[in-house]
């Protein structure tokens, strides 16, 4: 069978093929009576674009790669699912795809099965990357090649990326010292892997504030999924009775923190409060509801997206990185 082609599609709605383009893209230069019938063939005939072919003649793509690092394995959480859908929903107004990917800031060059794969071959535009780390060999391979990309997340000051970020050092700092005012004196921080900056920020910003209150905490690395913090928690309240507040980097993770305190017969918050950071849609619904860091994960998805946009489109961006401030939201649990 002969493989239908634009031409073909163009001829059959008659209709020229910058409109069948217009139409496969989205743009609002097509009425909908056009765009219906030229849709109805494409579906009819099972035309398909050919996005590598498009990449290869030098064409936009019209894609978008997401990044989102592999965590040891576990991938990523409900906190960027909310940024992404975010991402995916601003997109279509924009007549792009998305493509979402694990990626690993060490080991992406020579993986295959990475989606950083797709840029290297150029068949994608740009790239939005979450959890970046310090000397990002995908940040050195897309500045040397001018690829378009964006960061949610903190560049490095010598890099010259562009980025949207949640100011995390305040996070730390807020979080903490909202704990140490509500009058928890012996409050422990988990916190996911050093390697982030994001999260070296937050140990910073919490250790200032409870330093500042000469108040007795700890920061605890690694603690990157549910089942390690209610691993851990469970661990610290059986070594000691004094622990009186967690502080979890990602509400999520506090669902695990909540399971080890409640399976001790111990009340939420009056023998032990938990504060979380992301304030993400779930951390309502739990009981007692979680007190949270609120992030603004919609805010981040649609900025990260607008800027990326503009370097798409080579117009100027006024801001190379935009900070989000966070604020606390009190519900039952502190």
């Amino acid at each position: 069978m002969k493989k239908i082609m634009m031409t073909d599609v163009a001829r059959l709605a008659n209709v020229s093929t910058k409109t069948v383009s217009r139409v496969i893209n989205n743009s609002p230069q097509v009425s909908e009576e056009t765009r219906k019938r030229v849709l109805e063939i494409i579906e009819r005939e099972k035309y398909t674009v050919n996005v590598a072919a498009q990449g290869l003649k030098g064409r936009k793509t019209k894609t978008i790669i997401v990044f989102i690092d592999v965590h040891g394995g576990n991938y990523w959480g409900i906190w960027h699912n909310e940024i992404v859908n975010t991402i995916i929903k601003e997109s279509k107004k924009t007549g792009y795809r998305i493509v979402i990917s694990p990626s690993s800031a060490s080991g992406v060059i020579g993986d295959e099965t990475d989606g950083f794969y797709l840029l290297k071959s150029r068949l994608a535009d740009g790239a939005i990357i979450f959890d970046n780390k310090k000397n990002d060999v995908r940040i050195k391979y897309l500045l040397e090649n001018d690829i378009p990309y964006v960061l949610v997340g903190k560049a490095e000051p010598s890099e010259g990326s562009h980025y949207v970020d949640l100011n995390n050092y305040k996070v730390g700092f807020i979080g903490g010292e909202y704990l140490v005012k509500k009058g928890y004196d012996r409050i422990i921080q988990f916190i996911g892997s050093e390697e982030f900056i994001v999260n070296k920020e937050r140990v910073k910003g919490f250790q200032d504030a409870t330093t500042k209150y000469g108040k007795n905490t700890e920061s605890i690395f690694n603690i990157d999924s549910v089942q390690k913090a209610y691993e851990k928690a469970g661990e610290l309240l059986d070594c000691s009775e004094e622990i009186n507040a967690f502080f979890v980097s990602g509400d999520e993770r506090s669902f695990g923190v909540y399971r080890a305190i409640l399976e001790r017969n111990l009340r939420i918050p009056e023998d032990v409060a938990v504060l979380g950071i992301d304030n993400i849609y779930l951390s309502r619904f739990i009981c007692p509801a979680l007190s949270t860091v609120d992030q603004f994960t919609s805010d981040l998805g649609k900025i990260a997206l607008d800027m990326l946009m503009k370097l798409l489109k080579k117009k100027s961006v006024k801001e190379s990185s935009i900070i989000i401030e966070p604020k606390i939201v009190e519900r039952k649990s502190t």
